[in-house]
């Protein structure tokens, strides 16, 4: 710059301040070791060791995998092994379940029909309290013993002698042929009451 023909020397230039130089990012070993350290596995190990063994932690880790994929696996093929055990273990129980609960009704029928048929004064109405009683007691069975039970005297009408009923009825398998049971079976239960002896009959007569 000049003033009045003479040269004027320039101030000096102020020196800039310095930014603040950022941390240094950590490197991929760094970065490694700090997640490795907060595995289970590795807790309570210093830095340097966990840094020194990131290969251990990965394979421990693709065991655990692993152990969990072949986990899966078996409990998927148990299941595909159990599952038809169990439901033929079912059904065998609902024919068992069926066979029993059957047995008993017929049991009671017979019961009431003898009991009730030796009160009667024919062998006519004895027979009609026998069919009475199968038809009421029958109808908690199931539906191919409700159509099929049937109970007759099997024995003479005469006073002061015992007096037999049987009742029979057959039970269908055929929807639990899963089982391999199939086809029909025929129960037959018998009861006897005496006849009262002082008691007015009419001896085989309607």
């Amino acid at each position: 710059m000049t003033i009045l023909g003479k040269h004027r020397p320039l101030p000096p230039a102020r020196p800039r301040p310095h930014a603040p130089t950022p941390p240094a990012r950590p490197g991929p070993a760094a970065r490694r070791a700090r997640t490795l350290s907060r595995s289970p596995e590795l807790a309570g190990f210093p830095a340097a060791a966990v840094s020194a063994a990131p290969s251990h932690s990965l394979s421990i880790r693709a065991a655990q995998r692993r152990g969990l994929r072949g986990e899966r696996g078996t409990m998927a093929l148990e299941m595909v092994i159990l599952a038809p055990l169990l439901l033929i273990l079912f059904m065998f129980l609902l024919a068992c379940g069926r066979y029993f609960q059957t047995s008993s009704l017929l049991e009671n029928a017979a019961r009431d029909g003898a009991r009730s048929a030796s009160q009667a004064r024919s062998l006519g109405d004895a027979q009609a309290r026998v069919d009475q009683a199968v038809t009421r007691t029958m109808e908690q069975s199931v539906d191919s013993c409700k159509q099929s039970a049937a109970g007759s005297i099997t024995t003479g009408f005469v006073a002061g002698t015992p007096l037999s009923v049987e009742i029979t009825c057959t039970i269908d398998y055929r929807d639990l042929g899963l089982l391999g049971i199939g086809g029909d079976t025929t129960i037959t239960k018998k009861f006897s009451s005496s006849l009262d002896p002082y008691r007015g009959i009419r001896d085989g007569n309607p």
